[in-house]
């Protein structure tokens, strides 16, 4: 049982130490794909690894520092929202400018410039 809840920490950790990374830069939509992907793996493992746990063997302790991880990667998604909504509403104002200029120069005959 230990094992596992050893296992558990260590992939909390992991995920923990890769949405920090993800916060600290600036939000790039190839690595961005990449980021979504590794971190919905790394869930889907420590919800794997967190059924085999039978809760009530593991110490009070444990299960509080635990608790208080899984609290602290809820906090650092909150930042992650934001941080995506940011970087929505920038993308959303690119496109919306490209679009605009494109349709500027929708008007001209370039044909005549000499």
């Amino acid at each position: 049982m230990d094992k596992f809840v050893t296992l558990l920490e260590e992939f909390i950790i992991k995920a923990v130490t890769l949405t920090e990374s993800v916060l600290e830069r600036e939000v790039d939509a190839d690595k961005l794909d990449n980021f979504t992907a590794n971190r919905e793996r790394l869930f889907l493992v420590i919800d794997q690894i967190s059924r085999q746990v039978d809760w009530n063997l593991v110490e009070d302790h444990k299960r509080t520092e635990i608790n208080r991880q899984i609290d602290y990667i809820k906090k650092l998604d909150e930042k992650l929202m934001v941080k995506l909504q940011e970087y929505q509403i920038e993308l959303k104002k690119d496109i919306e400018k490209t679009h605009r200029n494109h349709e500027n120069l929708k008007g001209y005959n370039l044909n005549d410039v000499k």
